[in-house]
C-alpha cells in the first residue's frame, strides 16, 4: 500500500477542550506529549484548544480521549468530533 492509503485508514477526531483558567499552555503542553495526538493549539471561543488525534480504529480513539486527554490535569470538559468519510 501507498502511504497516502494507510494513513486514509486511520481514524482522527477533533477534541475540543476546555480547561482551568491560566492552564491552557501548560495543558497544550501535555496534550501534544500524548500519542496519537497531531495537533493541539489554543482558541478563542466558546473552547480553549482544539486537537486532532489519530489512531488505528474508533476504539483506540476512545481510549486516548478518555483514559489521556480527560484525565491530563486542568482538564474540566471535552467536545469530541469523529471524522466521517
Amino acid at each position: 500500500m501507498l502511504k497516502a492509503e494507510v494513513q486514509s485508514k486511520a481514524e482522527t477526531a477533533f477534541v475540543m477542550i476546555n480547561c482551568e483558567a491560566g492552564q491552557e499552555a501548560n495543558v497544550i503542553e501535555q496534550i501534544r506529549a500524548i500519542s496519537g495526538v497531531k495537533e493541539a493549539f489554543r482558541t478563542n471561543g466558546q473552547h480553549d484548544i482544539l486537537s486532532s488525534v489519530e489512531a488505528s480504529s474508533v476504539e483506540s480513539l476512545r481510549e486516548i480521549i478518555d483514559q489521556r486527554i480527560r484525565k491530563t490535569p486542568h482538564v474540566r470538559s471535552t467536545t469530541t468530533l469523529i471524522k466521517s468519510y
